[in-house]
């Protein structure tokens, strides 16, 4: 996790350093029942000391009997129950056809001395399903639909606890 976190350009632009400590990733839950282009998402945590950078791996195993390429792929902390964890940037991923991973980013300014024990953080995978060609693979569109299928998710995903234990670990 720590060599991708150097080898996304956005990231690299914060000079966050090394972080503190990276969690183990765990499974995104999704709170209600998802559309068949639901990708694997695995969560993992890093503390840094004044950022907390979340990752979203993302697989796109779809079961859909038409392969789709998703695109637009974000990770999104759409509320923080606490003000001392605040989204600043998100770094989603441009395209991620059907059996590939990558990784979105969540980058929160954090300020752990201000932490009142515990947070949660609301969170979403949004994510836009393209149709593919059959032959090639190449999405048929990005957003034009008269070419093809062309549909946007939001899906809300089991809330994020943060405690401010993890900054010091």
């Amino acid at each position: 996790a720590q060599s991708t976190l150097q080898n996304s350009p956005a990231l690299k632009r914060l000079n966050l350093g090394n972080p503190l400590y990276s969690s183990k990733p765990t499974r995104a839950k999704p709170v209600h029942a998802t559309t068949p282009y639901f990708p694997e998402v695995l969560l993992t945590k890093h503390f840094f000391p004044r950022h907390l950078v979340i990752q979203a791996q993302v697989m796109n195993n779809t079961s859909h009997p038409e392969e789709r390429t998703l695109s637009d792929v974000a990770f999104v902390v759409a509320e923080s129950s606490d003000d001392a964890l605040q989204p600043t940037i998100e770094v989603p991923i441009r395209t991620l056809p059907v059996k590939v991973a990558g990784s979105t980013w969540c980058v929160l300014a954090a300020s752990p001395q201000r932490l009142d024990g515990t947070a949660f953080l609301t969170c979403e995978l949004r994510f836009t399903v393209l149709s593919v060609d059959a032959a090639t693979g190449a999405p048929l569109n990005f957003g034009d639909e008269a070419t093809g299928f062309a549909r946007t998710y939001v899906e809300e995903l089991q809330d994020i606890e943060i405690r401010n234990t993890e900054f010091s670990l």
